[in-house]
């Protein structure tokens, strides 16, 4: 049976966060879209004058699904980071 480490608190934490910063992202960008005809002359922005989704199906779907994308993408760049500062320590330890 193969062992697997423990998963950290700190990596739990991690992960909610990356959970909130892509659902985050996600709720920015569906609500840009859905007033964007409110940018307009003649409309306000706050509250919205005019909405193009009319219900809020879009919010509902969009946002579960931008959080686990962005969370994919946020780990992924984590992963990147991680591996780049080992090969850096590795490379830069060769040259002396």
């Amino acid at each position: 049976m193969i062992k697997r480490p423990k998963i950290s608190k700190e990596e739990i934490i991690a992960d909610g966060i990356y959970l909130f910063v892509g659902a985050l992202a996600a709720f920015i960008a569906i609500f840009i879209f859905d007033i964007h005809w409110s940018f307009y002359p003649g409309e306000t922005i706050l509250p919205p004058s005019r909405h193009i989704f009319q219900t809020l199906d879009p919010y509902y779907f969009g946002i579960p699904l931008g959080a686990i994308i962005g969370f994919f993408v946020l780990k992924l760049v984590y992963f990147a980071f991680v591996e780049d500062e080992i090969a850096h320590h590795i490379f830069k330890g060769k040259k002396k």
